[in-house]
């Protein structure tokens, strides 16, 4: 398992987006980004939350909160973490010889907590890490960066601490995968596919890729309207590296499974579209053509095929220089 310091390193190099899905979370009450990177079924901000309207104290630009502003501080769809949230990350991160190590990447500079007077406010151990933990009885974590330990403390109403927000795991959100519209967005091109989510572990396409490796020339007779109405052909070479990353094409066996319950197929949106075989087309009406990444004999790619309107299906092996369509599949994480 890797380490914090190697997750956090992974998480900044993913492409920045607008939510979880992208490893960036964007707070809409002040516009500010937080990078967030997952533990468990959580994600974590990597830094700490810093919205000052909201704040107890703000001190050198730091935010702190003080207990009664707890359950409004994170943004919408994030909470302050549980005992149990804290505990989950510790057993996850802050062990082995690297515990003291990724406890200081995680807390980055240690700045105390606040006694907030009536005076001026007084700032308590500098050098120590100390974070919000939600809940009915309030309380507070210390992380001892010298020691790699960490412990509970109690909390009254003149406290004031730094907080971490964190935020439910969803896979599909991680994959560019818009859950209420279930629609993915390929960052390739922008291009935009609905898809469903097949036995709880698989989301398929359910459009053919539109994604260009080459020309209009992919498209049924040559004319960019059918690309658009249809998706691309590709050789058997092209589809293997068509689908965007994260997708692959399905083979055989996935393609038997798609298949099984052939009453929710969709058959007017499979059997349409036809293929291209060399300079000749199938029937563009009421059949559509696909290919697996199964291969069975030299220089053939198996190909299944779907007729719209007999709701058939024939597998057959096709040249691999034979233009068919590609749904691309993914793992659910």
């Amino acid at each position: 398992m890797l380490g914090y310091l190697g997750r956090l390193v992974v998480a900044l190099s993913m492409v920045a987006g607008v939510s979880f899905a992208a490893n960036d979370y964007s707070d809409s009450r002040d516009s500010r980004v937080y990078r967030v990177v997952r533990t468990g079924p959580l994600n974590w901000f990597t830094g700490n939350l810093s919205y000052k309207e909201g704040a107890s104290l703000v001190v050198r630009n730091r935010a702190f909160y003080a207990p009664k502003a707890w359950d409004k501080a994170c943004p919408e769809n994030t909470r302050v973490p549980s005992w149990q949230d804290w505990e989950v990350l510790i057993k996850d991160q802050f062990i082995g010889a690297r515990k003291k190590q990724n406890m200081r990447t995680f807390v980055g500079a240690p700045s105390g907590f606040y006694e907030i007077g009536a005076g001026d406010s007084k700032l308590v151990g500098p050098e120590v890490g100390y974070f919000a933990v939600a809940g009915e009885s309030k309380k507070a974590i210390m992380l001892d960066l010298n020691r790699g330990m960490y412990s509970e403390i109690a909390v009254t109403d003149s406290m004031a601490f730094s907080v971490r927000c964190v935020g439910d795991y969803d896979p599909l959100e991680e994959m560019n995968i818009s859950r209420d519209k279930m629609v993915f967005t390929d960052p390739r091109d922008g291009k935009k596919y609905r898809v469903e989510l097949r036995d709880s572990t698989k989301v398929w396409m359910k459009q053919n890729l539109r994604y260009n490796l080459t020309s209009a020339k992919q498209c049924f007779l040559e004319d960019s309207v059918f690309c658009k109405r249809h998706g691309r052909f590709y050789t058997y070479n092209e589809a293997l590296k068509a689908c965007p990353t994260g997708w692959h094409l399905p083979n055989d066996g996935e393609w038997r499974d798609y298949q099984k319950d052939q009453s929710k197929l969709d058959w007017d949106n499979l059997g349409r579209g036809g293929c291209r075989d060399w300079d000749e087309y199938c029937d563009e009406t009421y059949t559509g053509h696909y290919w697996s990444s199964t291969s069975v004999e030299k220089d053939t790619g198996r190909g299944w095929e779907f007729r719209r309107q007999a709701h058939s299906i024939n597998r057959t092996d096709e040249s691999v220089m034979k233009g068919l369509y590609v749904r691309c599949v993914a793992d659910l994480k």
